[in-house]
Protein backbone atom coordinates (compact mmCIF):
# COMPACT_ATOMS: atom_id res chain seq x y z
CA UNK A 1 0.00 0.00 0.00
CA UNK A 2 0.86 3.56 -0.59
CA UNK A 3 2.83 5.34 2.74
CA UNK A 4 -0.19 7.77 2.24
CA UNK A 5 -3.12 5.91 1.58
CA UNK A 6 -1.95 4.20 5.29
CA UNK A 7 -1.66 8.10 6.14
CA UNK A 8 -4.76 9.23 4.94
CA UNK A 9 -6.60 6.43 6.78
CA UNK A 10 -4.85 6.81 10.29
CA UNK A 11 -6.06 10.49 10.47
CA UNK A 12 -9.43 9.73 9.66
CA UNK A 13 -9.28 6.67 12.20
CA UNK A 14 -7.90 9.35 14.56
CA UNK A 15 -10.64 11.96 13.68
CA UNK A 16 -13.29 9.67 14.22
CA UNK A 17 -12.13 8.17 17.46
CA UNK A 18 -12.16 12.19 18.66
CA UNK A 19 -15.47 12.97 17.22
CA UNK A 20 -17.00 9.66 19.27
CA UNK A 21 -15.27 11.09 22.70
CA UNK A 22 -16.12 14.44 22.17
CA UNK A 23 -19.99 13.45 21.90
CA UNK A 24 -19.88 10.68 24.16
CA UNK A 25 -18.49 13.44 26.73
CA UNK A 26 -21.16 15.99 25.53
CA UNK A 27 -24.44 13.33 25.62
CA UNK A 28 -22.96 12.01 29.20
CA UNK A 29 -23.23 15.63 30.58
CA UNK A 30 -26.13 16.64 29.37
CA UNK A 31 -27.58 13.49 30.38
CA UNK A 32 -26.02 13.71 34.36
CA UNK A 33 -27.47 17.27 33.99
CA UNK A 34 -30.90 16.09 32.77
CA UNK A 35 -30.58 13.49 35.46
CA UNK A 36 -30.25 16.48 38.09
CA UNK A 37 -32.30 18.72 36.92
CA UNK A 38 -35.41 16.12 36.85
CA UNK A 39 -34.07 14.75 40.53
CA UNK A 40 -34.14 18.56 42.01
CA UNK A 41 -37.68 19.04 40.44
CA UNK A 42 -39.36 16.06 42.09
CA UNK A 43 -38.32 16.81 45.41
CA UNK A 44 -39.18 20.59 45.08
CA UNK A 45 -42.91 20.41 43.04
CA UNK A 46 -44.08 17.60 45.82
CA UNK A 47 -44.26 17.64 49.88
CA UNK A 48 -43.25 13.89 50.67
CA UNK A 49 -44.22 11.71 54.18
CA UNK A 50 -42.31 9.43 55.60
CA UNK A 51 -44.91 5.64 54.72
CA UNK A 52 -41.78 2.96 56.36
CA UNK A 53 -38.96 3.79 57.91
CA UNK A 54 -36.51 0.23 58.06
CA UNK A 55 -33.60 -0.62 60.26
CA UNK A 56 -32.00 -3.56 58.00
CA UNK A 57 -29.59 -4.24 61.35
CA UNK A 58 -32.61 -5.09 63.55
CA UNK A 59 -35.11 -6.34 60.67
CA UNK A 60 -37.90 -4.34 61.88
CA UNK A 61 -39.55 -1.06 61.25
CA UNK A 62 -39.57 1.75 63.36
CA UNK A 63 -41.76 3.85 64.92
CA UNK A 64 -41.44 7.74 63.98
CA UNK A 65 -43.11 11.32 64.12
CA UNK A 66 -45.56 12.17 61.39
CA UNK A 67 -44.08 15.20 58.96
CA UNK A 68 -44.51 16.88 56.10
CA UNK A 69 -41.22 17.34 54.54
CA UNK A 70 -41.18 20.48 52.04
CA UNK A 71 -38.11 21.26 50.04
CA UNK A 72 -37.58 24.80 49.39
CA UNK A 73 -36.12 25.90 45.75
CA UNK A 74 -33.78 28.00 48.26
CA UNK A 75 -31.99 24.59 49.28
CA UNK A 76 -34.11 24.58 52.84
CA UNK A 77 -36.33 21.89 53.89
CA UNK A 78 -38.80 22.48 56.25
CA UNK A 79 -40.48 19.71 58.08
CA UNK A 80 -43.43 20.07 59.38
CA UNK A 81 -45.31 17.91 62.31
CA UNK A 82 -48.67 17.18 62.96
CA UNK A 83 -49.07 19.50 65.72
CA UNK A 84 -47.86 22.44 63.29
CA UNK A 85 -44.35 22.89 65.14
CA UNK A 86 -41.80 22.88 62.17
CA UNK A 87 -37.64 22.47 61.89
CA UNK A 88 -35.92 23.73 58.92
CA UNK A 89 -32.62 22.71 57.77
CA UNK A 90 -30.28 22.72 54.41
CA UNK A 91 -30.92 20.02 51.70
CA UNK A 92 -28.37 19.35 48.88
CA UNK A 93 -28.28 17.34 45.83
CA UNK A 94 -25.01 15.62 44.63
CA UNK A 95 -24.30 16.82 41.03
CA UNK A 96 -24.70 13.01 39.75
CA UNK A 97 -28.25 13.27 41.61
CA UNK A 98 -27.03 9.92 43.36
CA UNK A 99 -26.72 11.80 46.84
CA UNK A 100 -28.87 13.78 49.01
CA UNK A 101 -27.45 15.66 52.26
CA UNK A 102 -29.99 16.84 54.76
CA UNK A 103 -28.13 18.98 57.07
CA UNK A 104 -24.89 16.54 58.04
CA UNK A 105 -26.32 13.56 56.49
CA UNK A 106 -25.68 12.06 53.43
CA UNK A 107 -28.13 9.77 52.17
CA UNK A 108 -27.85 7.64 48.99
CA UNK A 109 -30.98 8.34 46.78
CA UNK A 110 -32.58 4.52 45.54
CA UNK A 111 -35.30 5.42 44.11
CA UNK A 112 -37.52 8.61 43.35
CA UNK A 113 -40.28 8.89 41.06
CA UNK A 114 -43.76 10.90 41.47
CA UNK A 115 -44.93 8.59 43.76
CA UNK A 116 -42.23 7.18 45.81
CA UNK A 117 -38.74 8.80 47.39
CA UNK A 118 -36.64 6.53 48.75
CA UNK A 119 -33.12 7.17 50.98
CA UNK A 120 -31.11 4.95 52.24
CA UNK A 121 -28.38 5.80 55.20
CA UNK A 122 -25.85 2.81 55.88
CA UNK A 123 -28.42 0.43 56.98
CA UNK A 124 -31.55 2.59 57.39
CA UNK A 125 -33.78 2.81 54.61
CA UNK A 126 -36.46 5.37 54.60
CA UNK A 127 -39.65 5.34 52.42
CA UNK A 128 -41.69 8.46 51.22
CA UNK A 129 -44.82 9.29 49.47
CA UNK A 130 -45.82 12.00 47.91
CA UNK A 131 -48.91 14.09 49.25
Amino acid sequence: MNIKVIISKRICSFIAAGFVVFFSLTFSSCSEEFEYNKTRKLLINYNWEIRTYVDYNQNQTTEFRNAVYDFKENNSLVKVYENSDSITTAWELSADSQYLTIGSNTFKITEISKRVLSLRYGEIEIFFVRL
